[in-house]
């Protein structure tokens, strides 16, 4: 049971986790918020992935947990167009993927279409039974009401693809 860490709003989390949930047919997640409030509780939690969503900063800044959590982590997927200082993490074994509607991002998006947007994996990375995920660009179904969650659904695909899922419809 892959664990999860999501630093992230808690509407931003439970919209991600309830779409990791509903896609998932080979693995049963536990995903868990990450906010100031629950970072002394989650210490000692090894979690495969993180997920930063929003600037830790503040986080960091208040916690010396989050620095060592992100640390053991097998993946972290962090937004790439939020401006976070992670230069401590590039001596870490952590596999990085980064997501967002930057040039540089892992995963992106390449065009939205009312209900159709295309995702576009930009670098090939392994998941988790190091298979390589190619470069390719994926067509997923968006409901009318998600297009405004358009990170949140680039989370769900890494998170998923990691674990060898596919993301249907979201």
């Amino acid at each position: 049971m892959p664990f999860i860490g999501i630093a992230s709003k808690i509407n931003d989390s439970n919209f991600i986790k309830n779409g990791i949930i509903k896609n998932a047919t080979l693995n049963k997640f536990e995903i868990i918020n990450i906010n100031l409030k629950s970072v002394q509780n989650v210490k000692n939690i090894k979690f495969d992935t993180i997920v930063i969503n929003e600037n830790i900063e503040e986080l960091l800044e208040h916690s010396k947990y989050l620095e060592d959590i992100i640390s053991k982590s097998k993946y972290l997927v962090i937004n790439s167009d939020i401006k976070n200082n992670l230069d401590w993490l590039k001596n870490s074994k952590t596999n990085v993927i980064t997501y967002g509607f930057n040039a540089k991002a892992t995963i992106t998006i390449s065009s939205v279409k009312e209900e159709n947007t295309m995702l576009c994996i930009q670098r090939s990375f392994k998941n988790i039974d190091e298979k390589i995920i190619e470069e390719q660009e994926i067509n997923i179904k968006l409901e009318k009401n998600n297009i405004n969650k358009l990170y949140n659904v680039l989370v769900i695909f890494a998170i998923l693809g990691i674990y060898g899922e596919k993301l249907k419809k979201i």
